[in-house]
């Protein structure tokens, strides 16, 4: 095995430069840097990712925080796209990723915050967890640069879709096809995200001078198809039927689409139904989901772009700043003029 020692001989610099230039020391030349590397890629030597860490105090790690309520995991379509996004990015800087937990079969246990010391990451992003639990709040105060997605908390930086604008596209586009009677199937108002769609919903109705029914907004707990088909089945049991379906998330349309269905009626011959989130699934069902697609490509290359620019400032964002990405209405056949 090539060591250090050989990479010394071999360029004709002492050890400690070229453990420097390995580390991209800033006082290193680099001509030097270039030079020794090269040499490196030469003859196959591979520095040692531990003895690295100790000399430049950098792990190369970011931590990654995804606790997802429904069971789904890292098939979440709508998260595992983010993550993939966010994982090209950092990568290209060096940097590996790690799932926080808290607690380990080995023994340990303790909180999120602990495990990230003790695994010694750099950073930390969070898809999906209990953003107001204790835990999480004890990661809010501490030094790391944290990262959320889809959840604001004055302390760190977010990254979220244009939550407004996505719903109020959405209704805007069932009010220009003359519908009047119009739903919501929300998540779970513990959630941040069920609750501010449910609220731009009933925004977006006001604005457009319509009847908020209270019997029309039903909640679709954990945002997943099994959780829409129910929601769904309750809608169909009301006297005064609505013509169209407003969804907090694809997995909710696709269930109440399935409900109908069931029922004996189609859509969107009988309902017309819209999504939120632009998922693989959505468009290869049939009939297409008409939905509103997030960006998830530009939300992982954001989040990964301020956690790296933390990392290297040393600084962690205070100020609660708030990232948006804009969401666009994604055609489908799911919805009709009537």
């Amino acid at each position: 095995m090539v060591t250090i020692k050989d990479i010394s001989r071999l360029s004709g610099y002492s050890i400690t430069t070229v453990s420097k230039a390995l580390n991209n020391y800033s006082d290193i030349a680099t001509s030097t840097k270039k030079h020794i590397k090269k040499i490196c890629n030469e003859v196959g030597y591979i520095p040692n990712a531990q003895a690295q860490s100790l000399v430049s105090k950098k792990s190369y790690t970011i931590g990654i925080i995804f606790e997802e309520m429904s069971g789904v995991g890292l098939q979440h379509p709508l998260f595992s796209k983010i993550l993939e996004s966010f994982k090209t990015e950092v990568e290209k800087l060096g940097y590996d990723i790690m799932f926080l937990s808290k607690s380990q079969g080995n023994g340990n246990s303790g909180s999120y915050y602990q495990h990230s010391i003790r695994k010694q990451v750099e950073a930390i992003l969070v898809l999906c967890a209990e953003f107001d639990s204790d835990e999480m709040h004890e990661l809010y105060d501490c030094n790391l640069p944290i990262v959320n997605i889809d959840f604001t908390n004055e302390k760190i930086c977010n990254i979220t879709s244009n939550n407004e604008s996505g719903i109020k596209k959405s209704v805007k586009h069932l009010v220009d096809l003359n519908h009047k009677k119009i739903a919501h199937i929300h998540g779970s108002l513990e959630t941040y995200i069920g609750g501010i769609r449910r609220d731009y919903f009933i925004e977006a109705m006001e604005e457009n001078n319509l009847v908020v029914n209270e019997d029309y907004l039903v909640n679709g707990e954990f945002f997943s198809r099994e959780n829409g088909f129910e929601a769904m089945n309750e809608l169909l049991k009301l006297k005064e039927q609505p013509t169209a379906i407003v969804c907090a998330s694809d997995m909710l349309a696709i269930g109440a689409m399935q409900a109908i269905n069931q029922y004996g009626k189609k859509v969107p011959d009988d309902y017309s139904i819209i999504g939120f989130d632009g998922v693989e699934l959505g468009q290869i069902i049939t009939p297409k989901l008409t939905t509103i697609k997030q960006d998830t490509e530009q939300m992982g290359k954001m989040a990964a772009k301020y956690i790296l620019r933390m990392i290297n400032t040393k600084k962690q964002t205070k100020n609660g700043q708030t990232i948006t990405v804009e969401t666009t209405v994604l055609e489908g056949e799911t919805v009709r003029k009537i």
